[in-house]
């Protein structure tokens, strides 16, 4: 079968199954783009009043289909209260003998954009916070939002090949939600014995609650993990707190018939080894120089075809201030290395962002329209 007769579902498959490319398949993000275009009026004449679905149509893209589905941690005896001022969300996990706080803050027109809010102040700072969750613990369960991944993905039909995400493992959780990662590491010389209980359960909690969700979802490629960095979560952490749980989710996925992939918005070149170990089946949302020190071509070769690089185009070319010439130049350096392989989707990192060029979206789909 020709590339031209395959279905942008297909193409995305093939890159998992091995199977070579002359034309890279193509799925790049567009939601944050199309959110701050839509509600600033700048959308495009050409697509106004289209969905990002049908403009990912309209460029010729596979379909960025993506069903989140991030497990919620639920507490016996307690209480969650959530105070919002314009600019400010402060949620309280108030336990019968005592009260967590987190605080998180986005400006108006962050919001606008879509864009997430950033921790000001993190749940977890004391050890006598981590016990207050190892009280709990035993009652404790993680809760998935309702919903068909069936019904999303037979929605998405040929346009795509949807993504179902979840949650990772209980240490990167802690890094990112709870402590915030300086604190955990300050945490993890200050009180080591009570932060390494609390991964250790979460995580067998995830085992227990996620797990056979996923396994019963139908879901063909899942993301289980995001955001490995060379920097902050380097190979002595990686190895210990991460790898363990990834590698046993990751196998359990592939008994199931699943593949699995790792949001890689972030400079993981320090962590290759630890990729493979992990049983990784590709990258989401690849990075690549300029947007962090590694190119592309650092992955293909150190992987060997093992894991399938999606990505390849940093968010940041697609910007105004990005030279126009330097823009086409790097797309077509990119699809030259990408093209004959059969390790390579074509993406963003991780999102086409607010006040993109919509005149280089229009290039980029005519540089990787199939003749």
């Amino acid at each position: 079968m020709s590339e031209n007769t395959l279905t942008r579902r297909q193409r995305i498959k093939a890159a998992f199954e091995g199977k070579a490319s002359d034309n890279p398949p193509v799925s790049i993000r567009l939601d944050l783009w199309h959110k701050d275009a839509q509600s600033s009026g700048r959308l495009p004449a050409e697509v106004a009043g289209m969905s990002p679905e049908q403009v990912e149509d309209y460029l010729g893209f596979s379909r960025a289909a993506r069903f989140r589905r991030p497990p919620r941690w639920v507490w016996p005896g307690c209480q969650i209260v959530e105070r919002r001022t314009e600019r400010e969300t402060v949620r309280e996990y108030r336990f019968p003998k005592r009260t967590l706080v987190a605080r998180s803050g986005l400006d108006p027109e962050m919001q606008r954009m879509g864009l997430r809010a950033h921790m000001l102040a993190y749940p977890l700072a004391t050890r006598e916070d981590y016990v207050t969750l190892l009280d709990h613990i035993a009652g404790a369960h993680l809760e998935i939002a309702p919903g068909s991944f069936g019904d999303f993905d037979a929605a998405t039909g040929d346009a795509g090949w949807p993504l179902l995400i979840t949650g990772g493992c209980a240490a990167h959780g802690i890094m990112l939600s709870w402590a915030g990662y300086e604190n955990f590491y300050l945490h993890l010389a200050d009180f080591p014995d009570v932060v390494e209980k609390l991964i250790d359960e979460m995580d067998r909690l995830s085992q227990r609650d996620v797990w056979p969700y996923v396994q019963a979802s139908g879901a063909e490629l899942v993301m289980n993990a995001a955001h490995f960095s060379t920097q902050m979560t380097p190979r002595p952490i990686f190895r210990k707190y991460f790898l363990p749980y990834l590698k046993d989710f990751n196998a359990q996925i592939h008994r199931a018939g699943a593949k699995v992939v790792f949001h890689a918005d972030d400079d993981c070149s320090g962590l290759i080894q630890e990729v493979l170990e992990s049983g990784f089946d590709g990258t989401d949302c690849l990075a690549t120089a300029p947007l962090v020190p590694t190119p592309l071509e650092h992955y293909l070769e150190a992987w060997q075809g093992r894991v399938v690089c999606w990505g390849g185009l940093p968010s940041t070319i697609f910007d105004p201030t990005f030279p126009a010439d330097r823009y086409e130049q790097y797309v077509r350096h990119t699809l030259a290395v990408m093209r004959g392989r059969a390790d390579c989707i074509l993406g963003a990192s991780d999102n086409v962002m607010p006040g993109a060029d919509w005149q280089r979206l229009r290039l980029l789909a005519e540089l990787t329209r199939l003749r």
